[in-house]
């Protein structure tokens, strides 16, 4: 089957309640699976009639996605099977000839990879959900040994590594920490609300993995900004005021955990890089985290003498 020139990739977050997830295909060739490709074994979906769409990677990693979201466990495993059936032998092939990450400008030459390790992830977070934890810890190893290289294009400028995602979701299977859809909305809430139960791990772990994904957009966000933008327009430096919020939120760990000089340098990080940073208050109005984070920083002065 011949695939359609590059088209755009299907990894969009879908209305914030999944990672994005899917990459698209370029003009290629048929590809079938290998028969010397090992996998997890994957049960057979229960006889059901399924629309495959176009057979594209690109439609059956969607399908696979609209699925999960839907709860629908056996139609997940459907379409990333197929997608996995069809398109694993070419995404070997392009994982192969891979030493490390393609660049921004290549990526999306590697369709079959992205999409097939990507499958993998969908369909291991699906058996998480089903509680068959072993299942999916094999679905998303094979994600780390097999297709390391996989990336997935986030709509909002940048790809995300699948690898590192399994990772850490193999990282937190049997504890009660969950980077859900990787948002950092989703993150920053979830790091308050280990802040309020004194979760000191919890805050470091929501913190840091928002720092990470995000930073480097933050940055260019703030670098756009003279001033705060104004109410209507904050949403749209959603990267600055949730990274700033994060650093202030593991300040206020550090904190209570009177590590003093550490919660300095969280709060200095505000100050000095994401200053135009603001954080949404439920009761109706932004509040400024930069102003915030001179104000512990003040009370450690305070505090510490130095």
């Amino acid at each position: 089957m011949n695939n359609t020139p590059q088209r755009l990739m299907a990894c969009a977050i879908v209305s914030l309640v999944a990672m994005p997830i899917v990459a698209a295909e370029t003009a290629s060739t048929t590809a079938g699976p290998s028969s010397t490709s090992a996998a997890p074994a994957m049960a057979k979906p229960a006889m059901q009639e399924y629309d495959f769409g176009n057979f594209t990677s690109e439609t059956l990693t969607s399908k696979a996605w609209d699925a999960y979201n839907a709860n629908d466990y056996k139609a997940v495993e459907a379409y990333t099977k197929k997608c996995i059936e069809l398109y694993q032998a070419k995404a070997l092939e392009q994982s192969q000839s891979l030493s490390g990450f393609a660049p921004k400008d290549k990526a999306f030459n590697y369709w079959a990879l992205n999409d097939v390790g990507t499958c993998y992830f969908i369909f291991g977070q699906s058996l998480l959900a089903q509680g068959k934890v072993k299942e999916a810890q094999e679905a998303l190893n094979t994600v780390i040994e097999k297709f390391p290289y996989a990336q997935c294009w986030d709509p909002k400028g940048w790809f995300w590594k699948v690898a590192e995602a399994s990772s850490n979701k193999l990282s937190t299977i049997g504890t009660p920490y969950d980077f859900g859809d990787y948002t950092s909305q989703t993150l920053t809430t979830k790091a308050w609300q280990a802040l309020e139960k004194s979760d000191y791990r919890g805050v470091e772990l929501y913190t840091k993995k928002s720092i990470e994904l995000y930073e480097e957009e933050a940055k260019k966000q703030q670098a756009k900004l003279t001033d705060y933008a104004p109410k209507e327009k904050v949403f749209d430096y959603w990267a600055l005021n949730d990274v700033g919020t994060c650093y202030f939120i593991l300040g206020e760990s550090l904190m209570a955990q009177k590590r003093y000089q550490e919660a300095r340098a969280a709060y200095e990080r505000v100050v000095n890089d994401f200053s135009y940073a603001q954080c949404w208050d439920p009761k109706g109005w932004f509040w400024k985290v930069n102003v915030a984070a001179r104000g512990k920083i003040n009370k450690i002065i305070a505090l510490s003498g130095n």
